[in-house]
């Protein structure tokens, strides 16, 4: 992350661009070409969810119909590229300095239980936990659907960019609706319809919850009642090690033989990815059989093409050795025996009881690859949301991290792509809960946790009813 720090700082000292000055559509065009050769070039996984002809089609309407325009609202039609490659890695980012020091934003936030939206803190207590009718003059559910298409996600999935607008719903609203000192919100108290007028506040900068954890996440488990809970907020190494995730897992899973453990409750919701070793190691605690986790790793490319990438980027400019296999296909692929192309042996200590997995749509990336490993490979009960990651293929792991000369929009393209080695076809989803639970808004507003709980209840269930034999 430090590394990207320094890319932004470099970028917005090399040509500073104030909020809402104009750009010359010949110069923004300029950016889009420079945008499209680079995603043509190196994003493996560019049309696993679209056509050629499809992308070329939204390239040439918004060449055409681009004006002069600033920064942000040249941002704004970037991000429609979200709902056409549906790429959970691909990024478009905006600096602060083209976003303009005077923004504001609603300072509420929101929660949506059976299609109805409702606030869960905001500075007048009073409006907490009433029901939004409308924003600004909109129906609230036309502008949560409007903001839904500039939200990445992997395939046709909607959980995630879902968790990541309700999170985040503020900024984004201010983004692509707009600047301005207040915000007009009709309101449901009780059957009684009000109108309101909250002070909106200075923009900040937020980022999704799986972000954070992904940094900072760690590992905790608990044996209580005779179950078993393991939480894994991240499968990245760095967090990982500080954790001690290694010994913990070998601690636990010791435990859970010596106690003779026949319940495991493994929560990965809000995990947003990480590393394949991580992966392996837990798979390996839970799955009784040697495995090679991805079925084929490949990308695109062998060398860089340093004529199409713009001065400022960032990217690994040395191909690493496991690249260098091209296939009759034309892609370059893992050689066997890395990347988790090899194969990994079960521990001793392996837990063969039943297994229950908590996730939703912030279980993204390798943690969503966990998800569906185990749902082909071994019977486990999945219980909470979709994960917002998909179950066959992604593309992520290294990018190339262009910035565009004249919007100064930063770009990630992920250019490895990994497919499980599952069966599932790809339709464009992730792994589905056997029990969709959710918190109602009641139980969102007092911290309470359905999914597990339910989950909890699931198992003393069985354990009276002896349903369950080892």
């Amino acid at each position: 992350m430090n590394k990207i720090l320094l890319l932004l700082i470099l970028f917005l000292q090399s040509n500073t661009i104030l909020g809402q000055k104009k750009i010359d559509k010949e110069l923004l065009i300029k950016d889009l070409d420079v945008l499209k050769a680079n995603l043509e070039a190196y994003h493996t996984g560019l049309y696993a969810y679209t056509t050629k002809e499809e992308f070329e089609q939204w390239y040439s309407e918004t060449k055409k119909n681009l004006s002069n325009a600033s920064s942000l609202e040249f941002f704004k039609k970037l991000n429609e590229l979200n709902t056409l490659i549906k790429n959970g890695h691909t990024w478009f980012h905006i600096n602060p300095e083209q976003i303009g020091t005077d923004c504001l934003m609603p300072s509420f936030k929101i929660y949506k239980d059976n299609n109805k939206f409702y606030i869960t803190d905001a500075e007048n207590q009073e409006i907490v936990q009433r029901e939004i009718l409308s924003i600004d003059g909109i129906a609230i559910d036309e502008a949560f659907n409007q903001l839904l298409r500039y939200k990445e996600r992997d395939g046709n999935n909607i959980t995630q960019p879902t968790e990541e607008l309700i999170y985040n719903f503020g900024r984004t609203y201010a983004l692509h609706y707009g600047s301005r000192p207040k915000t007009q919100l009709v309101i449901l108290d009780g059957t009684t319809r009000k109108e309101i007028t909250l002070k909106n506040i200075p923009f900040g900068e937020f980022s999704h919850k799986t972000d954070e954890l992904f940094d900072t996440g760690s590992v905790e488990f608990s044996i209580k009642d005779s179950i078993a809970t393991l939480k894994v907020e991240t499968f990245n190494l760095k967090p990982l090690k500080k954790a001690k995730y290694s010994s913990k897992l070998k601690n636990l899973f010791k435990e859970i033989e010596k106690q003779n453990i026949n319940h495991l409750i493994i929560d990965i919701r809000n995990n947003g990815g990480g590393h394949t070793e991580s992966v392996e190691e837990l798979i390996s605690y839970i799955y009784g059989q040697e495995f090679v986790f991805y079925d084929d790793v490949y990308r695109l490319h062998k060398d860089w093409d340093t004529s199409i990438i713009p001065e400022i980027s960032q990217y690994q400019k040395n191909i690493s050795s496991w690249a260098q296999k091209k296939g009759a296909d034309g892609y370059y692929r893992a050689i066997a025996g890395t990347d988790g192309v090899k194969r990994t042996k079960p521990e001793k200590n392996n837990f063969k009881g039943k297994l229950y997995i908590l996730v939703n749509g912030s279980t993204l990336s390798a943690a969503a690859e966990f998800a569906s490993f185990i749902k082909q490979h071994r019977k486990a009960t999945f219980i909470g949301d979709e994960t917002g990651g998909n179950k066959v293929q992604n593309t992520s792991g290294d990018w190339l991290i262009i910035g565009l000369p004249n919007s100064k929009v930063l770009v990630f393209i992920p250019y490895v792509l990994w497919k499980m080695n599952v069966d599932f076809e790809n339709d464009g989803h992730g792994i589905k809960p056997d029990h969709f639970v959710q918190n109602s808004i009641e139980e969102e507003i007092n911290n309470q946790d359905k999914v597990i709980n339910f989950t909890n209840e699931l198992i003393k269930k069985s354990m009276a009813n002896n349903t369950y034999k080892k």
